[in-house]
């Protein structure tokens, strides 16, 4: 049975500590903003799993040190800003009501 994923909406980045703005991409699919808390784990939607981050500078940095930071509130510069079926169906029908709504009062 596959293992069942937070939505897009729950999910997010996850800065790591350092002297500069560092934040933890995935190693398996080099996304910024699909992770989440599981426990003692960091997880990303492509199924990897992750107990620290690992700096560019080689040191390594425990769980506890991380901090998780809603999608909302982190950088979306390095998000995909893939768009999930029920934004995208939402998107579709706002675009439809206003195309109609331009024709209706172009023509009506």
């Amino acid at each position: 049975m596959p293992e069942e994923l937070p939505p897009l909406d729950a999910c997010g980045f996850v800065r790591v500590p350092a002297d500069t703005e560092l934040w933890m991409r995935c190693d398996a699919c080099d996304k910024s903003d699909h992770f989440w808390l599981d426990g003692e784990l960091i997880r990303c939607r492509c199924g990897a799993r992750y107990g620290f981050a690992l700096r560019p500078d080689g040191v390594q940095v425990p769980l506890s040190d991380l901090t998780f930071v809603d999608f909302d509130e982190g950088p979306k510069q390095l998000a995909d800003l893939e768009l999930d079926p029920k934004r995208l169906v939402a998107l579709v029908l706002l675009v439809v009501a206003i195309a109609g709504g331009l024709a209706w009062w172009v023509l009506g």
